[in-house]
């Protein structure tokens, strides 16, 4: 009688251990039915959730893989060379910059002190451009040159609030594998002035005009004044200047230091040759330039530039009704009467780094604060 309770009491230990384990594993593959079915009921009652999602974190993902372009280095066990102060590397020839914190804070502060002086009713934008060491020279010269990243994020970090700091570094580095810089010529390429173009429309809310729809045209046999400078004694690479041109009829009119004289001008050049190349933009410095364009989006603008501006400008007159591009190096009238004499509630100031930091620059710029 015993042993036939012990047995049943072993079958009923069985039986209950059996139900147990298919009870769990029924919960278990019932959990994981649920779980695979999560996302399509979550998409059914969420059609559009999940596309969105998707896209931003392409967007966010596209953006985190942007790398900027490695240099080629087909020489990495060359040191260059320095003649007359000018460095050459690989046929290119390269001011050096030295700029700091200070001079960068001397420079935002006079673009500051002409927004004060310009008062609520003008909107004031800057736009600083890297020089070529500072987007090109390769990383293991770094410790012949200032940080220009580090000078750029200064000047936008110190700004009054009512400037509106353009800052093209990040978009220049992110091209640097095109042709930016001339390889004989302190200044930058028409490329490079579009990609800085690019970057003020963003800032200014306004819808930049395509490269793609613009013509495009070239000067061969470019030799400019980092070659003069070097007195030809090393090889530099031969550059082109390459710029663009739209359909519409821009009326153009010169006009001296004194915004007087008026004479009918040209915004390109295309004639120029030679060692005057990038005087296709513009013609080179000149006092004062008013363009005006029928297509224009409506707005005025004043461009308020030294050298680099010229590559910059004709991108500007493509876009508004009016632009009025001068030289602040050269012009001798009241900046503020001037502007508003001409009905004139946009300006923006565009400067290469080396420029910002040169003082008799900034204090040139500080004269339109008077």
């Amino acid at each position: 009688m015993k042993n036939i309770i012990i047995k049943i009491s072993a079958s009923f230990l069985i039986l209950l251990m059996s139900v147990i384990f298919l009870t769990a594993c029924y919960k278990t593959d019932s959990n994981k039915a649920e779980n695979s079915h999560s996302p399509s009921e979550s998409s059914a009652d969420n059609s559009e959730t999940p596309s969105e999602s998707t896209h931003e974190s392409k967007t966010e993902n596209e953006m985190s893989v942007d790398e900027i372009p490695e240099l080629n280095d087909p020489t990495p066990e060359n040191s260059g060379e320095t003649v007359n102060g000018i460095f050459v590397y690989n046929g290119v020839a390269y001011e050096l910059f030295g700029g700091g914190e200070s001079l960068a804070k001397d420079y935002s502060k006079a673009i500051s002190d002409i927004k004060k002086h310009l008062g609520d009713g003008i909107k004031v934008y800057n736009v600083v451009v890297p020089t070529h060491c500072g987007v090109t020279l390769p990383e293991k010269f770094n410790d012949m040159i200032s940080s220009q990243k580090d000078y750029l994020d200064t000047i936008c970090s110190s700004y009054s609030a009512d400037v509106i700091g353009v800052n093209t570094y990040d978009t220049l580095m992110h091209h640097r594998d095109e042709y930016l810089y001339f390889n004989t010529d302190h200044h930058w390429t028409g490329r490079a002035a579009y990609y800085a173009y690019e970057c003020y429309c963003k800032a200014a809310g306004i819808k930049a005009l395509s490269i793609n729809d613009m013509k495009t045209e070239k000067i061969e046999n470019y030799s400019g004044s980092l070659a003069n400078d070097i007195e030809n004694a090393l090889p530099l690479t031969e550059d082109y200047v390459e710029y663009f041109t739209v359909d519409d009829d821009i009326e153009t009119t010169l006009y001296d230091e004194n915004a007087e004289n008026p004479q009918d001008y040209m915004l390109i050049h295309s004639y120029a040759e030679g060692v005057n190349s990038y005087g296709v933009f513009l013609g080179g410095d000149q006092p004062l330039i008013v363009t005006k364009n029928k297509n224009g989006n409506g707005k005025k603008i004043a461009v308020v530039k030294e050298s680099y501006g010229n590559a910059f400008a004709p991108f500007i007159s493509y876009t508004y009704s009016e632009a009025h591009i001068m030289d602040f190096r050269d012009i001798d009238f009241d900046f503020k009467q001037y502007l508003i004499d001409n009905d004139i509630d946009e300006v923006i100031f565009i400067n290469n780094a080396m420029a910002s930091a040169t003082p008799e620059r900034v204090e040139e710029l500080e004269e339109l604060a008077k």
